[in-house]
């Protein structure tokens, strides 16, 4: 089950030397720090808070994001070579899978772009299935055949997510 923590949604960190930097108040009351007395912090125009909203729908939308078996995916910067991210500069990629379908969740964990390829199940994807991303529906990957594995190339951004699913 996700969990996102008080004040995710509109990008509060947590960082600072004391609890007060901690706690960031979402909404004060007779007290509150970094003058939140009185006011709040909650803004569901937030694109943090409106981001999560749209993941949390697509989640509703989709049974195997709730009930699928969850996978992790080895990864390959060429191709070629694929294993399971070792550090924090790569692209982590799991799936779920219910019954006959897959979806893919990739993540870029690096502050740079990336364009990973990313492992699917070949028995489920079948060479020149098209994924397309539900997070930009605009945007499709064509499984390809790499020796015995299925595979998505998935282009992400800085930081970047796709939710990926036959088309």
């Amino acid at each position: 089950m996700p969990c996102i923590y008080y004040g995710t949604e509109q990008g509060f960190d947590g960082g600072g030397d004391n609890d007060s930097y901690v706690r960031e108040c979402m909404f004060g009351g007779n007290w509150g720090a970094f003058d939140s007395t009185g006011g709040h912090f909650f803004k569901s125009s937030h694109p943090i808070y409106k981001s999560i909203a749209r993941i949390a729908a697509i989640r509703r939308s989709e049974p195997a994001l709730r009930y699928g078996r969850q996978y992790f995916r080895e990864i390959s910067g060429n191709g070629a070579d694929f294993g399971y991210p070792i550090d924090g500069k790569c692209t982590l990629a799991y799936s779920r899978i219910l019954d006959d379908s897959e979806i893919l969740i990739a993540l870029n964990l690096d502050a740079e772009p990336r364009a990973d390829y990313v492992i699917v199940d070949a028995n489920l994807n079948a060479e020149g299935v098209k994924l397309k991303n539900l997070l930009d529906p605009r945007n499709q990957i064509a499984v390809e055949a790499r020796g015995s594995r299925h595979t998505v190339k998935v282009p992400l951004a800085s930081h970047g997510m796709a939710i990926l699913r036959r088309s």
